[in-house]
């Protein structure tokens, strides 16, 4: 018995003894007919960048409605909702990369 293993185009690769498949690639985002269309249909964060792009909200505003989808994403509870959010205003205004993210998007930093 040889432990050469053969290389290339012949090559076959070892069965996998836990019969796991290998993951199937990721179907292609399909195209909607209207942006209106895929607005309606897209998760909030996504609506919230397509109006950002289209110029219904302002960068400041947009900041400050992502801030409110990923408190209530993160399953916090409404009567906690305003000091995690005024604490994620605190982070977006005092770390230099996220700053600069703002920035480059045209918000202001937000001030507490």
């Amino acid at each position: 018995m040889s432990n050469i293993k053969p290389t290339g185009a012949s090559a076959t690769s070892p069965v996998d003894p836990l019969g796991d498949a290998a993951p199937a690639a990721p179907a292609a985002p399909t195209a909607s007919a209207t942006p209106a269309a895929a607005t309606a249909t897209a998760a909030p964060s996504e609506a919230v960048i397509t109006a950002l792009r289209e110029g219904r909200v302002t960068p400041d505003e947009a900041v400050k409605q992502l801030t409110a989808i990923a408190v209530q994403r993160a399953g916090v509870p409404a009567t906690m909702r305003p000091q995690i959010e005024s604490r994620m205003r605190d982070l977006l205004g005092s770390d230099p990369t996220l700053g600069g993210l703002l920035r480059r998007m045209g918000a202001s930093l937000p001030e507490e």
